[in-house]
């Protein structure tokens, strides 16, 4: 039986501009995991949200950025952590735990995920969106 040969490709990139900014996606060598630079403008804020299996990190690359976030039986957030990230630091987000990013400034972000999870659950959102399913 012979051995697979590895290889590098070119991965295709999708943007998709947000109501708080834009979104810039790829693919990773793993068919599970995925990157995003993600775009948001000073004074707006993702929506509060959780994934079931999804693993995030988030390298704040420019801007400072508010961060509300709990661990998993928090869904309340007046009961939930805020801390404020300036460039170079990093928020790791386990499934299952909720979270929010709030542009202090306006903000450059590189998300790595090990899953390409859709369905995450809406907590809060500013702009009326609902759950995935």
């Amino acid at each position: 039986m012979g051995r697979e040969i590895k290889e590098p490709w070119v991965s295709e990139v999708k943007s998709e501009d947000k109501p708080w900014g834009l979104e810039t996606t790829w693919n990773t060598t793993s068919t599970i995991s995925q990157c995003k630079i993600i775009n948001i403008k000073a004074g707006h804020r993702t929506s509060l949200k959780k994934y079931n299996i999804k693993n995030e990190s988030f390298y704040l690359a420019s801007g400072k950025l508010e961060v509300t976030y709990g661990d998993e039986l928090t869904l309340d957030p007046a009961k939930m952590t805020i801390v404020v990230l300036t460039p170079g630091q990093v928020l790791s987000v386990p499934s299952r735990c909720p979270y929010r990013l709030k542009a202090l400034d306006d903000c450059v972000i590189i998300e790595s995920s090990d899953r390409r999870e859709k369905a995450y659950h809406i907590i809060e959102d500013d702009y009326k969106r609902k759950s995935s399913k």
